[in-house]
């Protein structure tokens, strides 16, 4: 199986699911640099990652754009809808996805897609459905551990796609 699309959730897959408020309430959130690197690698190999969540923020936008993300749905109320339009605008048949969730909200999104990832922290009925469980979590390089493994799926690897040249 090629995967030609990885779609992922923020909180919990991205992030390890603590949401910070400054005292303006200004919200922060926390990024795992191996994270970075495996998508801007990943992205390199052809693969189209993608972003898919319920919530939005000011630090997520600016992860986003970091990571040259262009395709993204947030605030979304149907992450399986949201999955169909990012296939359809790239021409990616669902077969052809991987979604990568950890919470209740992401089993019907990663039942639609052709292939499901849990973080290590995922609920127990996530990680009774996931194709593959990372071993780190969400937050601490799983996203980084599903780049690695798709790469692998697609028979690449991403250290060979290493020029020296890319910052997270």
């Amino acid at each position: 199986m090629k995967i030609k699309m990885l779609a992922l959730d923020v909180d919990g897959v991205m992030t390890d699911g603590s949401i910070y408020y400054t005292r303006e309430g200004e919200e922060i959130k926390a990024f795992h640099a191996q994270d970075g690197m495996g998508i801007k690698y990943l992205r390199k190999s052809g693969v189209h990652v993608v972003v898919i969540s319920g919530r939005n923020s000011p630090p997520l936008l600016r992860r986003l754009k970091d990571l040259g993300i262009r395709h993204y749905r947030l605030k979304c109320g149907n992450k399986v809808e949201a999955l169909c339009d990012i296939c359809d605008d790239l021409g990616i048949d669902l077969s052809e996805t991987a979604f990568m969730g950890d919470d209740l909200i992401d089993l019907a999104v990663m039942q639609a897609a052709g292939y499901a990832i849990s973080p290590e922290n995922g609920c127990n009925e996530v990680k009774a459905i996931a194709n593959f469980i990372t071993p780190r979590c969400g937050g601490h390089g799983a996203v980084r551990d599903a780049c690695e493994h798709v790469a692998d799926m697609n028979d690449i690897r991403l250290v060979d796609l290493v020029d020296g040249k890319h910052r997270v």
